[in-house]
C-alpha cells in the first residue's frame, strides 16, 4: 500500500494547493503592501481627489513588476540580498545595516499592530485597544510558529482573498460613475503640492521593499530556478493588490467627505446607507485582517535578513528567522502602546504616518542594493539596465519628495 494519500477525485484538494503553489508567494506580497496605511492612505486619495489619481495604479504595477523583476533574478540563483550587500561593504558595515533596516521595516508593523488591535477591540466585547494589540500579536506569533512556508502561505493567501472579497461587495453595492472611472486612467499632472505629494504617496505605499528581501532569499523554499514562476506570481500577486487598491478608493470617492480626518470606521460608515447596518463592521473586519497579515509578513523580510547578514543560511521558518520575526512582533506591540499612550497619535495616524517613515528610509536603499546587484551577477542587455537604472532613480525621488512632507505631519501630530 503506498504511503502517500490519494484524495478523492471530486475534492478539489489537489487543484488548491497547485494554486497557493504558483501564486501564493505573490499573494503573501499583496498581503504585505495591503495593510492599515494602505486602507487609509487610499481612503484618503477618493475622498479628496475622487477617481483622478487611478491612473497611479498601473504605474505602480509597472515600478513594483520592474522591482521583482530583479528581486526575482536574484532568488533564481539563490543570492540573497543581504548576502550581497555583506559581500559588497563588509560584515560590520553589513551587521549595522540590517539592524538599522529591520528597525525601520518594524514602524510598518507598529502601525499595523496599532490599527489591528483597535479594530478587535470595536469587533469585540474587549474594548481595550492595548489588550487587542497583544492579542493581533499574539496571533501574529503564532503565525510564525507554523513554520513550514507552504502552511503560512496559505493562511496569508486566504486572508487576503478574504479582503478582497469584501471590498468587491462593498464596490458591487455601488452604482460607480463608468465615465468618471474612465477619465481617472487618464494621467494629469499638477504643480498642487498636495495631489503630488498623493502620487509619490500612492507609489510609495504599493512598492514595498520587505518584499524584494523575502523574494531574493525565497528559493530554497519554493525550488524555482528559472524566472518565468517568478514572473507569473509576481504579475498575479501585484496585479491582485492594484485591484484591491482601486476598489478602495472607488468606494471612498463614491461614499466619503473631502477634508474629513479619518478614523477607525470612518471609510465605512456612509456605506451603511447603500448596504446595512452591517457595512461597518464588514469593513472593520476587513481592516483587521489588512492590518494582522500584513504586520507580520512585513516582517518576514527581517526574519531572512538579520541571520543572513551574520553569516547564516536561513531558510524560512527556521530558529534564527523564528526568533528575528517574534522579537521585532515584541517591539513593535511595545512601541505601539508607547505611543499610543505618551503621543497624540491614534491607531489610524500611525497607519497613515508609519509606512511613509518606513519607505522613506528603506525603499531607496533596498534599490539602490537590487541595482548593483543585478549589475554584478547579471550580463543584461542595455535597455534592462537602462530600464533598472530609471526606476531606482525613481524610489529616490520618491523618497526626497515624501520627506519634507511627512516629516512636518508627524511633527504636528506628536
Amino acid at each position: 500500500m503506498s504511503s502517500e494519500y490519494k484524495y478523492p477525485s471530486w475534492l478539489p484538494v489537489e487543484q488548491s494547493k497547485d494554486f497557493v503553489e504558483s501564486y501564493g508567494l505573490g499573494l503573501l506580497f499583496s498581503a504585505n503592501v495591503f495593510g492599515a496605511g494602505s486602507v487609509y492612505i487610499l481612503s484618503n486619495t477618493g475622498a479628496q481627489f475622487g477617481f483622478a489619481l487611478l491612473w497611479t495604479m498601473p504605474l505602480a504595477l509597472f515600478v513594483d513588476l520592474s522591482m521583482h523583476e530583479m528581486s526575482g533574478r536574484l532568488a533564481t540563483i539563490d543570492e540573497p540580498l543581504m548576502e550581497y550587500i555583506a559581500s559588497a561593504i563588509g560584515s560590520t558595515p553589513a551587521k549595522a545595516l540590517s539592524v538599522l533596516i529591520a528597525f525601520v521595516m518594524h514602524f510598518w508593523a507598529i502601525a499595523n499592530y496599532a490599527v489591528g488591535g483597535a479594530a478587535l477591540a470595536w469587533l469585540t466585547p474587549l474594548n481595550n485597544v492595548y489588550l487587542g494589540i497583544i492579542l493581533t500579536a499574539g496571533i501574529g506569533v503564532s503565525l510564525v510558529e507554523l513554520r513550514v512556508y507552504d502552511r503560512i502561505e496559505a493562511a496569508i493567501m486566504a486572508i487576503i482573498i478574504t479582503v478582497f472579497a469584501i471590498y468587491l461587495v462593498l464596490v458591487a453595492g455601488l452604482d460607480l460613475p463608468i465615465g468618471q472611472v474612465v477619465e481617472g486612467f487618464k494621467p494629469v499632472l499638477s504643480t498642487e503640492l498636495g495631489y503630488m505629494a498623493m502620487v509619490v504617496s500612492l507609489l510609495g505605499t504599493t512598492v514595498y521593499y520587505p518584499n524584494f528581501f523575502i523574494q531574493s532569499s525565497i528559493q530554497p523554499s519554493k525550488d524555482w530556478t528559472d524566472m518565468a514562476p517568478y514572473r507569473r506570481d509576481n504579475l498575479v500577486g501585484i496585479s491582485f493588490v492594484i485591484l484591491l487598491s482601486m476598489a478602495v478608493i472607488a468606494v471612498s470617492a463614491m461614499t466619503l467627505e473631502s477634508g474629513v480626518t479619518p478614523t477607525l470606521t470612518s471609510p465605512g460608515e456612509p456605506l451603511q446607507a447603500v448596504l446595512g447596518p452591517a457595512a461597518v463592521t464588514v469593513f472593520v473586519l476587513a481592516v483587521f485582517l489588512a492590518s494582522f497579515s500584513s504586520a507580520t509578513g512585513t516582517l518576514f523580510g527581517a526574519g531572512f535578513m538579520i541571520p543572513q547578514a551574520w553569516g547564516r543560511k536561513t531558510v524560512f521558518g527556521d530558529k534564527a528567522f523564528r526568533r528575528a520575526v517574534e522579537g521585532l512582533i515584541v517591539l513593535s506591540v511595545t512601541f505601539a502602546i508607547l505611543l499610543l499612550e505618551f503621543t497624540e497619535m491614534t491607531p489610524v495616524r500611525l497607519g497613515i504616518v508609519m509606512p511613509g517613515v518606513n519607505g522613506v528610509i528603506g525603499l531607496p536603499i533596498t534599490a539602490l542594493a537590487l541595482y548593483f546587484a543585478n549589475r554584478k551577477f547579471f550580463d543584461h542587455p542595455l535597455w534592462m539596465r537602462v530600464g533598472f537604472a530609471v526606476v531606482t532613480g525613481l524610489m529616490f525621488v520618491m523618497s526626497f519628495l515624501t520627506a519634507r512632507s511627512l516629516y512636518d505631519q508627524i511633527v504636528v501630530w506628536l
